[in-house]
């Protein structure tokens, strides 16, 4: 059942842009009144009340699905919850868009467009090889933030682990900085952190089978074993070299490189899904 889920929701988000059916206004309020309630207590206290309970209830619901008409109802449900769970933005609709943007040459419209979907480029970052580079390198963090990361904890803990890493990764998110005193997400990124750490060691060399083995290997195997600091270097610096590229050559700004980034994410998701399959027949 885990490899059916896997394969339909990467199908459904791959092929069709679903983003604007995720809404996640209510968990922002629900979130909010927890930690009006528990202003007075540590930010790791409130984020395990925020999720806790959350995940309670999912796995009541789940529990309670088995069975039912030969267990399709359940893996309805769990596909359901995958695919809300993912994003929560579509990563290929914003990949296109943002590479139709900067081939355009209108960088002011490709910068809008870069900072709605990959996150805000530095101040004076904003010429064409920056907007190429910021853009290039988030694609590989917001592959594993988006999309890989769900299907790991999806395939380890079932939709109690999708729901899990998704309410952390949104209470990391810009959404809440700024909440008692930043206090609250910057927990929520050290959480989100430690949730990345195995995921993107796997991501990563993934991404070798799919792309430049050696080349990513040889960076792989310098920063695979570093801290939880090191997430997104080691994500975007194998990125780059599964492409062929060293971090410091000059990103060609005809969108080819952005291009070959998205085919070989969908190289190393097909590879996801194979090794996903071998797991489901072995347990």
């Amino acid at each position: 059942m885990t490899f059916i889920v896997t394969l339909v929701g990467l199908l459904i988000e791959r092929f069709f842009d679903w983003s604007h059916l995720r809404h996640w206004a209510w968990y922002f309020g629900y979130q909010h009144k927890i930690m009006q309630t528990l202003a007075h207590k540590s930010p790791y206290i409130m984020l395990a009340v925020t999720v806790l309970p959350l995940l309670f209830l999912l796995a009541l619901i789940d529990y309670a699905l088995q069975g039912w008409m030969y267990g399709f109802i359940k893996l309805v449900f769990d596909i359901v919850i995958f695919i809300y769970c993912l994003g929560p933005k579509n990563l290929w609709a914003d990949a296109f868009a943002c590479t139709t943007a900067l081939s355009q040459s209108d960088s002011h419209q490709a910068e809008e467009k870069i900072n709605d979907a990959f996150g805000k480029v530095e101040n004076g970052q904003s010429h064409s090889p920056a907007l190429h580079k910021h853009l290039l390198h988030n694609l590989f963090i917001e592959a594993n933030r988006r999309v890989f990361a769900v299907v790991f904890w999806f395939v380890i803990l079932g939709p109690i682990g999708a729901l899990l890493y998704r309410s952390v990764a949104l209470s990391a998110s810009d959404a809440t900085k700024g909440e008692g005193d930043g206090a609250y997400s910057k927990t929520a990124r050290n959480v989100e952190a430690i949730l990345n750490w195995l995921p993107i060691r796997i991501f990563t060399f993934l991404l070798a089978l799919g792309g430049h083995f050696v080349s990513v290997l040889t960076c792989w195997r310098k920063n695979a074993l570093h801290g939880l600091e090191s997430n997104e270097m080691l994500l975007t610096e194998c990125g780059v070299a599964a492409l062929g590229n060293d971090d410091q050559q000059a990103i060609p700004q005809d969108g080819s490189n952005e291009r070959m980034a998205i085919s070989l994410l969908d190289r190393t998701f097909v590879i996801t899904l194979v090794v996903v399959a071998i797991i489901s027949l072995l347990f």
